[in-house]
């Protein structure tokens, strides 16, 4: 670890003088370990099914919430589950962003999509830009049954 980060550091050191000849509109990016301190996931995710008229056939509505991360460009909102017909395990992956997010606020956010009835396993991770870095080891989860 301590020599990779020796070697990281030569390599700044040996493009510095290459970063300085480039046009002032490029902008060298954060070092991942500099950014890693900023990059955490929200403490926790709750899961409520909204309330209203569930005609025969069609999923109900769930809504996701969690708490809002300091610099989060997006959030990775991944789910699986099973149904009571088979054991296959289905899955699904959200990006929520700003434009997507039932509510994007200051403190929270809010997804609302229709799930299948079974029993669920979420989690959401906190992506932050140029590159979607997140600590996908540590995401806040829940666990749920849909009847």
């Amino acid at each position: 670890m301590i020599r990779m980060l020796l070697t990281a550091a030569a390599a700044a050191l040996a493009i510095a003088p290459a970063l300085e000849a480039q046009p002032a509109h490029v902008q060298p990016q954060v070092p991942l370990a500099a950014r890693a301190a900023t990059i955490r996931n929200p403490r926790a995710l709750s899961a409520t099914e909204l309330l209203g008229r569930n005609d025969a056939g069609t999923s109900p509505r769930i809504r996701f919430e969690w708490e809002q991360v300091g610099k989060a460009s997006a959030y990775l909102l991944a789910g699986r589950w099973t149904d009571g017909q088979s054991w296959a395990v289905r899955s699904q992956e959200y990006r929520v962003t700003a434009r997507n997010a039932t509510s994007w606020e200051v403190n929270r956010v809010t997804f609302d999509v229709s799930l299948p009835r079974g029993d669920h396993s979420w989690q959401v991770t906190a992506l932050f830009e140029p590159d979607d870095t997140g600590d996908f080891e540590h995401p806040a989860r829940i666990s749920f049954d849909i009847r």
